[in-house]
C-alpha cells in the first residue's frame, strides 16, 4: 500500500463511525442530485441540431473540446 492510502486510511479510521455514516448520506444525496441533472442535459443533446455534415467534423470536435487548431503540414499548432 502506497504511504498516501496508508494515511488517508488511518484519517478515516479515527473519525467516528456515526460522523461517516452522515458524511456517506450527504455523499450520496449529492450523486442522486448530479445525476438527474446530468440525465436531464443529456435527454437535451441534440434537439436543437442543426441538419448537415461538416467536412472538418472531427477538427471541429478537437477544438471545440480541447482548443486545439488543426494542425499545419509541418507538424505546427
Amino acid at each position: 500500500m502506497d504511504t498516501m492510502r496508508k494515511v488517508l486510511r488511518d484519517l478515516v479510521d479515527e473519525i467516528p463511525d456515526e460522523k461517516i455514516g452522515k458524511a456517506i448520506e450527504v455523499l450520496e444525496l449529492l450523486s442522486e442530485e448530479d445525476s438527474d441533472d446530468a440525465w436531464a442535459i443529456w435527454a437535451e443533446f441534440g434537439k436543437d441540431a442543426i441538419e448537415g455534415r461538416w467536412e472538418d467534423a472531427s477538427e471541429r470536435h478537437d477544438f471545440y473540446l480541447y482548443g486545439l487548431h488543426k494542425q499545419s503540414d509541418h507538424g505546427a499548432v
